[in-house]
This record gives structure tokens, C-alpha cells and sequence, in this order.
């Protein structure tokens, strides 16, 4: 029995009377205790525990003591000068207030004269209990857990400053925790009922906080807690009106709106409920049997204000309820775990075994699992006998007292012998486990573990050679529940690896083989609980270790010694990992010999690993057949002999390789001086060629300045609805067929939109119900027909039919992404939304496009269109073969031309005559335009035409090939084209194409541009047997005529004109930071609406589940924005303007868009002298970039949170903008071509889902309404 030093109450307090002894439903030691205080009364609150230090789930108990009454039993002690009276030890029993498997610590007090006890347990959760007048306790809350599952001491202490605060300590920390989560408390009703002496509701705030945490909390209106619920003095009244009748109502007369009743131990009676105004009738469908002397009864009612549910004990009432006689019946409110139960557990035990053989047909011999996480567990298996006789059996899992047992149904009868049962996921705790059957008594219980999920400290040793096989060592929690651990290789399907034996903080198991890996290979260790996947550790990969050769030792006789030879490695491989045997003839059988390792020696240039064998006296060994075996694992090999005859051999070969050598050097040497000769005069030219490019390209690098068209008149914006049409379909450039009739202008004029076709606003409002739309997707994604561009198509029309209900769009966003988060955050979260391979990831495109075209009309779309600009500028300025569109000026390695002879720039005077198509021309122009003395005749149509819009800011009216050139001199006009008589033919009759230098054009000649009068080529695609710049290589080895040295067009390499690269991206430096910062940057320290609110929603998705790794949601914004949204428009101009994209702005804009996406990378990038070009120009500006991302990631993040009106606020003015826009009925109608292709398997998952009866109507009679247009041919 526990000894406790009485307090009885005085001037100061309370003071040392006596003692007393306490029990706690036959449970003696003290663990914790607490004493509270309420004006003269006063409580003593104590955590006790069984004797025996097995836990199960009734080993610790609080109990609670009156002071009052331990006065009175208390009994003087020698140590006290109380009085000279001896007294009789006494002691107090009391029934458990709660129950639980591992309490360690206590604290109580008393709030709105309600006792609140905070609990700390031995696997380090806070647990917070609330007692009502009755000393009864609710289901208590999880208040905080410690990671580390440490636990708690035996003192807790309320914060002396703030009692809003509670001191939790634990192995080496002290925590501050607040003692209330009011906030997960949404709605008024919620606070108030939750019963929380501490949480109230802030009317202001409009949510459920602490007193002090509300604005104006002392005015009457301002805050308010449980003493103003309606529910406050509200008690369930039992009564038994009739025989097998049960009448129940309330304190308080209301009119109820529903009520729920049952008994539910020791057997489960269900009854027919009748409602009647004010209370509730239950007749009973079974007759309670006698020997169910305690029943425990459930009833919740609930009327328009308030939901209340109570538990009571029913103690000799089967008479009462079978025949009326009510005499010795006695009914209690008790709490659910504790309803039912006798003093002491180990009598309880010893009763139930003893019941359950007189009574139960059925015997329960185990359970297994009976350790399993807090995820719950698919399937535990019990085993017995007698189960198929058996008939309703029922698994009861009951935890802490307070909290309402869960009764689960059989999964699966196996056998006579053995069934199994599915678990939900609970709180972490021990839980007693019972099997009822056929109504009948429950069996004995039996401690069921719930532990947290596994986790992982590390692993020994953390690398594995190749072939796999090598035993891995992993530490860590809770490795008892692993179902199974799963190596995860991104360039083959998981791999389940097989188990050793091991314990709960230890979990042994052999490495796969890898055999595709290389040098430092690193793969993922995960360990999977029932669907869940817990990222472990990283597991090293390193090649196979390398045998050199071995040394066997005879002489010592009969002990034989073996030395084996290998490369040091990184594996750190120890000699009880290693297994060496040597295998021999003997006669015509093989024999095997196996080794003692006994040290492995590293040394700077190789290992040594030194094995022994003692050899019988008897044993011969033939050692001319010996052959030696290294295992490690799956790993296994046979070890070459160190040869005694190598420099034998060395000393024969030598004199013929110097023979051979001598001899070959005499032949060759007359040879290499010719060709030394030769090469000396090549030399020379390559040295002059590369000495000229190279002081070209560092003399273009530091004079040579681009100048940047500061205006350009105004920019050529395509209007919305282009805009949204080539980003929602970007591979159909020229709209047709039927999406050219998705514009609204495209509709009949007199159409009437307040009056839409039935069908079609039928449609619509099936496609405006959240569950239906959700339900569609989901089952459309699942087809296997249903590809990925279907999935797209499909989202780009849905967008377009809710492009006016950009809110509700918004919330089946939502609803869609956090489905996608549910199937990705498993094994990878970092893939999500990384490709467009689902429906939520394209609707996501489009939703950015939408939200973002204002900000990205008046913010991005002046520094775009200017690097457009200049870059199309710098491309121009140098030669530019016509044939490939290869340029000097490139900034991509693979659209560099470095083909190209010398060039020089020609001025000429270009004569634009008046035509009808340009009205606001002048009557005739001339302007100077510089081309190149490469160009061809079209390349200098392109540059006048641009030289005309770029001086008069309009263009000239006619198009490219509906204009001639013509050289005007003073002897004759010639018209000027690509192809003509005189054109150069070359060897293989390919033929080059003229240039201003072919016809040799001088600087200041006169150009006249005149319309065609037939248009005898349009657009003219020069094939194979063209050539401009770049020629066939028959000719480009040949040498250059008229140059100062022949040959020279021999040593043109590639790697010459890099620089060029470099100068283009010199020259367009600045313009291409601007429109970079410009994307990053928060004008008016203020982000775009829609940026702000998806990336807090990501914020929130990650804190939900519980991501703590910053780097996942970092992630998640790089590819829900700048991957998704950005780069599509960095590489497509066309999209925003009314432009034409060459192939080789493509290739330019594809470099700085990689660039832009590694500023948004968290990998560090190590370049080295191999390193593409593409990634080397922008090498040394990235980390700079990455700083700038991550602060602007960082401000969005700081900025005040969106209210959800600011949210709906922008959408709707959105919708209002787009108005009009498109035709919604042909997307309506694309969208019902997908309903009705997979109409049967839509129909089949509404039929199995519950709510979706009126919606299959609905979708029958739009199926109706659209097969009577087609009979039409409406549609």
C-alpha cells in the first residue's frame, strides 16, 4: 500500500496531519501526484501503477481523493506531535477516474470550477483531461508530443507569469507549452461544446481563442467560454416506461431532432427508436438476459443549438427492463472505459477467463501483430478455436478511459482457427483488445500496442559493393512495426530487400544487387508501413572491391597461411564480412578448405587480408590444383596466384621489343622529317588563323557595344483570348476545324446568352457541382485510353466553360492538386507537378495563365518584347546562313555558324515607291539600310522591310516575296534574286545562292524595292541542292581564292568562334537581368494575387502534412510557377505578341530559359572544362540569381496572408474581364464528347459512391437531351 502524508487545511494553508493509505483500483505505487485547490475544498490527484513493470493498458490509473475524507481516515504518525493516541492504519479505496497504459506525471487544477488534470506519459505526449461535477473524465486531448518519445518527469508546473502556459520536462529539454488548441475549434458551436474551460468564443475575431489572445475579451459580447453554451447545466434523463422500453430526455425541455441509443456491453442490443418532441423512446430488439447484471447504456441527442452524448451503468436492471420491476435497479453517467469494471484488474482477469470458458463457445489463443502503428493495420490475424461455429463476432478496441471504444466487425473468418480484422489509425497508445461473439461475453483482454511510426537514426555500415548481399545495419524507433524496407533506385522499380532478425530499435536486412550502378551511386532506404513510405537513409553504392593476387604460404606446416592482395576502396570492409576457401582436386573430387580471416591491413597502395588454416596430420593437399574463392555476399571470385616466372618472361621479351623499337624508329624517322616539313607550313597558317580570331574575339569583347532600341514604338500584344487559346492548346498554332469556333465572335449574332439551349445549361450545371466534377476527373484518369494529351485537351475546355467561374475553378483546383499531393507525397513529394501528365497539372497552366495576363501584360511584356528585339538585332548584325539560319551571333552552341569567311558591311540606298497598300506612306522614300556583303537578295528584302517599320513605325504593306529588288545604275537596272543565270554551281551541282557581294554591290549603290507583278515563288524553302554560307565538304577543303594563304579555310574549327557566344551574351546582358528581375521582383513590395495564394496554399499543404524539409516546398513553388508558367513563355514570344519565331530565336530563348530554371534550382551545379556551352555562359550570374529567388520566394512568403474575400475578389473581377471572350457551348460540347466516350464507367463509379443519385438523373437526361440534337444533327 502507498503511504501519503495527509494536508488538512489551516491559516496558511494546508499542513502535515498524518498518513493515510491510499488504493487505486489495486494499484499501490505512486508515480505522480498533484494536489488542487478550489477556496476551502481541496483534492489530491495521484498517477498509480501496478506493482509489476509489464505495460499493458490498464497499468496506470489516476485516482482522486477528497482532502476532506483523508482527514478523516487519516491516522497520526510517530514522526508528528499530533496527539499521544495510536490509531489504526486505514485505508482509502477509490475506482479509477482514468485509465491509461503509461501515466508519468500529474498536474491539476481547477478553471471556471471545472478540475482540469494535464497528464504527461512515458512515450513523452501531453495529454489534458477535463472533469466533470461527477469526477468523470472526457476523452482526454493530445496537447503535445516530444519527438523523441522521452518521458516525462513527475512534475509539471503551470507558468507562474502566464497560466496560460505549462512547463513539460524531459531528458536534458524543458518545453513551454500552451495548455489549450482552441484554434482547432472552427465554428462557435465547435468551442463551445468541445467543453474547454479555457477556449472561448471571440466574437470580434470570429474564432476560438484564449481570453488574452481576444480583442476586447472583457467586454460581455466580446469573449465568451462554456459557462454561456447552451448546453452548460444539460443532463440526459434515464427512465423505463415499459417493458424492454427505454425513455430517455433532458434537463432542459427543447425539441430534440435526433437521438441515437444502445447497449453497448457486455453485448450489443440495438433497439428501434421512436422520436417524441422532447424525449426518445427505444425499444429493445433482444431480451436482456439475467446474468448481465452491470449494462452499459450510450445515448446522444441533439436538438438545433446543441449535441450532448453520456454514458451510463446500468447495475441490476434486467428485471426492470424485462418486467417492470424496478425496485433494485440503479442507473450512474460513468465514462465509457471505465463503465462495467471491478475494483481490481487482476480479479476482472481471473473472473472473464473463468466466464468465457463456462460461457464461450469460441477460445482466443493469440493475436498477431500486437505491436502495430498509429496508421492502423490492414490486417491483424487472431488465432483460436471454434470460429466458424461462431456468428457476429466483433473485435473491441478500447484505449484511455473517456474515449469511446471502437467495436470493428470481422474482416475475414480463414478458418476453424484463425480470422483477421482490419484496424483504424488511432493515437498512440496501449489498447486492450477483446473478441465478442454471438452476443455473448467479450474474451479476456489483451494489450494491443500503438506506436508511432518507425523513424531512423542511421545505418552501419552505409555503403554496399555492386553485387549486393552485404548485411546493413539500421538504428532507430519503433522498427517493429516495418512491414517491409524498400530500396528506391530512380533508374529501375523499387526493391524489397529481405529481413534479418532484429528488434524494435534495430533492423538488419542483406543489400539488392545493382548491377546497372556506377561509382557513387546513391540510392534511397525507405521503409514502407502498411501504404505509407517513411524515408529512411541514404545507402552508398560503390563498384565491386578489386582481388590483385594471392600469396599461399606452406612452409609452416601443418598450418597453411594465405595472404590475399586488394585496391583500397571506400567499402570498409571487415574481416567478419569476408569468407575465403581454397578448393582442390583430390582424385576426381573437388575439396573445399575454408579459412580463418583473422586481420585485414590497409596500406597507401593496397589491403592485405591475412587468413589461417590448421591442417590435420592426415590431410594432403594438392597444390598444383589449388584454386582460391573470395565471398562477400552475393559477391564471389576467384583470386589469380602471384606468378613466380613474370620476370622470366620480362627478361626474354626485352631484347626483341628494343629490337623492334630501334628498327621501326629508323624507318620512320626519314618519314617524319617530310612530314615535318609539311607540317611546319600548316602550322604556320593555323597558328595565324587562331592568333587573328582569337584577337578578334577579345578585341569584339571589350569595344564592340550593341545598341539596344530603347523604343520601339508600341508593343504588338496579342489580345486575351489569343493569348489563352495558344497557351491552353499550344500545339495547334493556326487555330481550325473547331477550336477556331471556341471565339465568341465566332457566334451568331442574334444568339440570346440569358436563354441557352436546355442541354447545354443542363451540362453546365452538372460541371458547377463540385462532387460530380471531382468524381469525373478522377474517373477519366483512371482509363487507359484516356492519354495524356486527351487529359489536356480536357482541361484547357473545362477552362474555358468555367473561364467566367474563376472561383469556383479555384476550388476544384484545390480539391484536385491536394488528391495529387495524396498519390505523390508517399515515396516522392519533390516529383509533384514537375510534368504535365494529369489533368490538375495542365488546369493548373491554364489557371496561371489566366490569373497572371494582366501582370504579365503591364509588367513582363515591355522587357520580353525588348530582348526579343535585341536579339534578333545581334543575330543580324553578323552573317546568317540562309539555308540552316546558323548565325555568328548566336548564343547557342548548335546554331553557331563558324563557317563563315571574312564579311564587311554595305550602306545602301534603298527606294521605297508609293503603292496603294500603304495609304499613309509618302509618295516615295529612301532609306539607308546596312546588310552584309553575305547576305542573300532575301535576306536583304528582310532588312529593308525592318529598316522601313522601324524608321516610318508602321510596315510597308507588302509582304516579303511580293516584292522585287532592283540595282539601279547609271548603265542599266538589274533586278537583284537568289537564283538566277549566273549563279554559282558547284562540283556536286549544288547551287549557291547569290549575295551582294556575287553581284558586287559597292557602298552607297541604289536599291529600288517595286511590287511583283505575279508572285511566281511564294514562300521559298531552298532544298538540299542549295547552299549559302555553309558548303558541302568537297568544297570547304579546298582553298580560299584570292586569300593571302591557300589552305586556310582547312583550319576553320568550331571552337575558334565560342567566343562569339560570349559576345552576344556580353551584348544582351543587361536586357536579359531586367526582364529576370522583373519575374522576381514585388513591385510596390506587393505580388500578384494569384502568386500569393497558391504558393500559401503550398505552405499549408506542406504544414499539413507535416513537411518540415524546406527544400519539398521550395520545390513545389519552382515547378507550380516558373516551370509551369514562366519558362512556357520565356521559349514562346508568339504566345504574348503578334510575332513569327524563328528557329533560331527557339534556340536562344531555350539557353536563357535554362538559365532562368537553374536560378530556381536547389542542386549546385559543378561546371567543369566539358561543361556545355549552353550551361557554362550563364555559370558565374546563377548563384547570384538563386540568392535573388530565394529572397523573393521569401517575401512572398512574409507578406501578409490573403483574406479569402481579397482572394474571390480579384477571381471574380478576373471572370468579369473575360466576359464574351469565348464560345462556352463548343467547349461544353468537347467536354460531353469525353462524357460519352467513357459514359458507362462514369455511371458505374457514381452507382458505387453514396450522394450521387440525383446526379445520375441529372446526367441521364443531358445523355437524352444531347442524343436528340445528334438524331437532329444539331451538334
Amino acid at each position: 500500500m502507498a503511504v501519503l502524508h495527509q494536508l488538512q487545511p489551516s491559516e496558511r494553508g494546508f499542513s502535515l496531519r498524518g498518513q493515510v493509505y491510499l488504493d487505486c483500483g489495486c494499484r499501490s505505487l505512486i508515480v505522480s501526484s498533484s494536489l488542487v485547490r478550489q477556496g476551502a475544498k481541496g483534492w489530491w490527484v495521484g498517477v498509480f501503477n501496478h506493482s509489476h513493470s509489464t505495460k499493458t493498458w490498464n497499468a496506470t490509473a489516476v485516482c482522486i481523493f477528497g482532502m476532506e475524507e483523508m482527514r478523516e481516515q487519516a491516522c497520526a504518525s510517530t514522526h508528528f506531535a499530533v496527539n499521544e493516541n495510536h490509531c489504526e492504519e486505514r485505508s482509502i479505496k477509490k475506482s479509477p477516474t482514468l485509465i491509461h497504459s503509461g501515466l508519468a506525471a500529474v498536474y491539476g487544477t481547477v478553471v471556471l470550477n471545472q478540475i482540469v488534470l494535464f497528464l504527461g506519459t512515458d512515450d513523452g505526449q501531453l495529454l489534458k483531461a477535463i472533469l466533470n461535477e461527477d469526477m468523470e473524465s472526457n476523452c482526454p486531448e493530445v496537447l503535445y508530443e516530444i519527438k523523441e518519445e522521452t518521458s516525462i518527469f513527475p512534475k509539471l508546473r503551470l507558468d507562474p507569469v502566464d497560466n496560460n502556459y505549462i512547463y513539460l520536462s524531459s531528458a536534458n529539454k524543458v518545453r513551454r507549452i500552451p495548455v489549450a488548441n482552441c484554434s482547432r475549434y472552427v465554428s462557435e458551436q465547435e468551442c463551445l461544446s468541445a467543453k474547454d474551460p479555457y477556449c472561448g468564443w471571440c466574437s470580434l475575431n470570429r474564432r476560438c481563442t484564449l481570453k488574452e489572445n481576444c480583442t476586447r475579451s472583457n467586454s460581455t459580447k466580446g469573449w465568451y467560454n462554456i459557462s454561456h453554451a447552451p448546453d452548460k447545466d444539460l443532463k440526459i434523463l434515464l427512465s423505463f416506461p415499459e417493458k424492454n422500453k427505454v425513455a430517455v430526455s433532458t434537463s432542459i425541455s427543447k425539441p430534440l431532432t435526433s437521438c441515437t441509443i444502445e447497449i453497448v456491453k457486455p453485448i450489443e442490443i440495438f433497439c428501434e427508436i421512436a422520436l417524441e418532441n422532447t424525449s426518445c423512446v427505444c425499444t429493445l430488439t433482444n431480451r436482456v438476459t439475467m446474468d448481465h447484471d452491470c449494462l452499459v447504456l450510450e445515448a446522444s441527442l441533439s436538438s438545433s443549438s446543441w449535441n450532448i452524448s453520456q454514458t451510463f451503468q446500468l447495475e441490476n436492471c434486467p428485471r426492470c427492463i424485462n418486467d417492470g420491476d424496478c425496485a433494485s435497479c440503479k442507473w450512474t453517467r460513468v465514462s465509457p472505459a471505465t463503465a462495467c469494471q471491478d475494483s481490481c484488474s487482476t480479479t476482472t482477469a481471473s473472473q472473464g477467463i473463468a466466464t468465457t470458458q463456462k460461457s464461450e463457445h469460441i477460445k482466443i489463443h493469440s493475436i498477431e501483430p500486437l505491436w502495430i502503428s498509429t496508421l492502423g493495420k490492414s490486417e491483424i490475424t487472431v488465432k483460436g478455436e471454434n470460429f466458424t461455429r461462431a456468428s457476429d463476432i466483433k473485435l473491441i478496441l478500447t484505449g484511455i478511459s473517456g474515449c469511446k471504444p471502437d467495436i470493428i466487425k470481422v474482416r475475414n473468418v480463414l478458418n476453424d482457427t484463425q480470422m483477421t480484422f482490419a484496424l483504424p489509425p488511432t493515437r498512440k497508445e496501449a489498447k486492450s483488445v477483446c473478441i465478442q461473439a454471438d452476443g455473448r461475453r467479450c474474451s479476456p483482454a489483451i494489450t494491443l500496442h500503438y506506436v508511432s511510426p518507425p523513424s531512423c537514426f542511421g545505418i552501419t555500415p552505409n555503403t554496399s559493393w555492386i553485387s549486393g548481399g552485404r548485411k546493413i545495419t539500421a538504428s532507430g524507433r519503433n522498427f517493429n512495426v516495418v512491414d517491409s524496407v524498400i530500396i528506391s533506385d530512380d533508374q529501375r522499380s523499387n526493391l524489397t530487400v529481405s529481413k534479418c532478425s532484429g528488434n524494435e530499435s534495430e533492423y538488419h536486412y542483406l543489400t539488392p544487387s545493382l548491377s546497372h550502378a556506377t561509382e557513387g551511386k546513391v540510392v534511397d532506404m525507405i521503409l514502407k508501413v502498411e501504404t505509407t513510405f517513411i524515408p529512411c537513409v541514404k545507402l552508398h553504392y560503390h563498384p565491386d572491391p578489386v582481388f590483385i593476387n594471392y600469396q599461399l604460404h606452406t612452409e609452416l606446416d601443418p598450418d597453411l597461411e594465405l595472404k590475399i592482395y586488394k585496391e583500397n576502396d571506400n567499402l570498409n570492409i571487415s574481416k567478419t564480412e569476408v569468407e575465403v576457401y581454397l578448393s582442390y582436386m583430390n582424385g576426381t573430387q573437388t575439396k573445399k578448405v575454408w579459412f580463418n580471416v583473422q586481420n585485414i591491413t590497409k596500406k597507401p597502395d593496397r589491403s592485405t587480408i591475412l587468413c589461417k588454416f590448421k591442417r590435420e596430420g592426415t590431410d594432403k593437399i594438392d597444390f598444383s590444383t589449388v584454386k582460391v574463392f573470395v565471398k562477400l555476399g552475393n559477391f564471389e571470385l576467384e583470386v589469380k596466384p602471384t606468378s613466380s616466372y613474370i620476370y622470366l618472361y620480362v627478361l626474354i621479351l626485352l631484347p626483341i621489343v628494343v629490337g623492334v623499337i630501334i628498327v621501326a624508329f629508323i624507318v620512320t624517322r626519314y618519314k617524319s622529317k617530310e612530314l615535318t616539313r609539311k607540317q611546319s607550313q600548316q602550322l604556320e597558317l593555323l597558328e595565324y588563323e587562331i592568333r587573328k580570331e582569337i584577337r578578334e574575339g577579345f578585341a569584339e569583347l571589350q569595344m564592340d557595344e550593341l545598341d539596344v532600341v530603347d523604343s520601339f514604338g508600341t508593343v504588338p500584344f496579342l489580345d486575351y483570348k489569343h493569348f489563352a487559346i495558344r497557351t491552353f492548346f499550344p500545339e495547334f498554332d493556326k487555330l481550325s476545324g473547331g477550336f477556331a469556333s471556341i471565339f465568341s465572335e465566332d457566334m451568331p449574332q442574334s444568339r440570346d446568352q440569358t436563354r441557352k439551349d436546355e442541354s447545354f445549361n443542363m451540362l453546365h450545371a452538372l460541371i458547377c457541382n463540385k462532387n460530380f466534377l471531382v468524381t469525373l476527373i478522377h474517373t477519366l484518369e483512371k482509363q487507359k485510353n484516356f492519354s495524356v494529351t486527351d487529359r489536356c485537351l480536357f482541361a484547357s475546355f473545362l477552362t474555358i466553360a468555367l473561364q467566367t467561374k474563376l472561383v469556383y475553378l479555384t476550388q476544384i483546383l484545390e480539391v484536385l492538386t491536394k488528391d495529387l499531393m495524396e498519390q505523390s507525397s508517399n515515396v516522392q513529394p519533390k516529383l509533384l507537378l514537375r510534368r504535365t501528365e494529369s489533368v490538375v497539372e495542365k488546369l493548373l497552366t491554364n489557371w496561371m495563365s489566366v490569373c497572371l495576363s494582366g501582370f504579365l501584360r503591364e509588367t513582363i511584356g515591355e522587357p520580353f518584347y525588348l530582348l526579343v528585339t535585341t536579339l534578333n538585332q545581334r543575330i543580324n548584325k553578323g552573317p546568317v546562313d540562309a539555308i540552316t539560319c546558323k548565325a555568328l551571333y548566336t548564343l547557342n552552341e548548335d546554331w553557331l555558324l563558324w563557317q563563315v569567311s571574312e564579311f564587311k558591311t554595305v550602306t545602301l540606298n534603298v527606294i521605297f515607291e508609293k503603292i496603294p497598300e500603304n495609304e499613309s506612306g509618302d509618295a516615295c522614300q529612301t532609306i539607308q539600310v546596312n546588310v552584309l556583303d553575305c547576305d542573300t537578295i532575301g535576306q536583304t528584302k528582310e532588312k529593308s522591310l525592318q529598316a522601313f517599320l522601324n524608321k516610318n513605325g508602321f510596315l510597308y504593306g507588302l509582304q516579303m516575296d511580293e516584292i522585287g529588288l532592283e540595282l539601279v545604275s547609271e548603265e542599266q537596272q538589274r533586278e537583284l534574286l537568289d537564283i538566277d543565270g549566273t549563279s554559282e554551281v558547284l562540283e556536286d551541282g549544288i547551287r549557291k545562292l547569290n549575295t551582294i557581294g556575287h553581284y558586287e554591290i559597292s557602298n552607297g549603290a541604289t536599291i529600288k524595292v517595286f511590287k511583283k507583278k505575279t508572285n511566281t515563288r511564294p514562300g521559298v524553302d531552298y532544298s538540299d541542292e542549295h547552299c549559302h554560307l555553309i558548303l558541302p565538304d568537297s568544297e570547304a577543303n579546298k582553298d580560299v581564292k584570292g586569300a593571302g594563304h591557300k589552305g586556310k579555310q582547312k583550319f576553320k574549327v568550331k571552337e575558334m568562334y565560342l567566343t562569339k557566344l560570349l559576345s552576344t551574351k556580353v551584348a544582351i546582358h543587361s536586357v536579359v537581368e531586367n526582364l529576370f528581375r522583373s519575374i522576381w521582383s514585388l513591385p510596390n513590395n506587393k505580388a500578384p494575387v494569384a502568386i500569393k495564394y497558391f504558393f500559401d496554399f503550398l505552405d499549408a499543404q506542406a504544414e499539413s502534412k507535416k513537411i518540415t524539409d524546406p527544400d519539398v516546398v521550395h520545390i513545389w513553388k519552382t515547378n507550380s510557377l516558373p516551370l509551369r508558367f514562366w519558362v512556357n513563355i520565356l521559349k514562346n514570344p508568339q504566345f504574348v505578341f503578334d510575332i513569327k519565331k524563328t528557329s533560331h530565336i527557339d534556340g536562344c530563348l531555350s539557353v536563357i530559359a535554362q538559365a532562368f530554371m537553374d536560378a530556381f534550382s536547389l542542386a549546385e551545379q559543378t561546371m567543369g572544362k566539358e561543361a556545355p556551352t549552353n550551361k557554362l555562359l550563364y555559370a558565374k550570374d546563377i548563384p547570384l540569381y538563386k540568392k535573388e529567388v530565394k529572397a523573393y520566394y521569401k517575401a512572398i512568403r512574409d507578406l501578409p496572408q490573403l483574406t479569402t474575400s481579397e482572394v474571390d475578389e480579384f477571381l471574380t473581377q478576373e471572370s468579369k474581364k473575360h466576359e464574351n471572350e469565348f464560345n462556352e457551348e463548343v467547349a461544353l460540347i468537347e467536354i460531353y464528347k469525353y462524357i460519352v466516350k467513357y459514359y458507362d464507367e462514369i455511371v458505374s463509379k457514381l452507382e458505387r459512391e453514396r450522394g450521387f443519385e440525383e446526379v445520375q438523373k441529372q446526367l441521364q437526361q443531358v445523355k437524352a437531351l444531347f442524343d436528340e440534337k445528334k438524331k437532329c444533327k444539331w451538334i
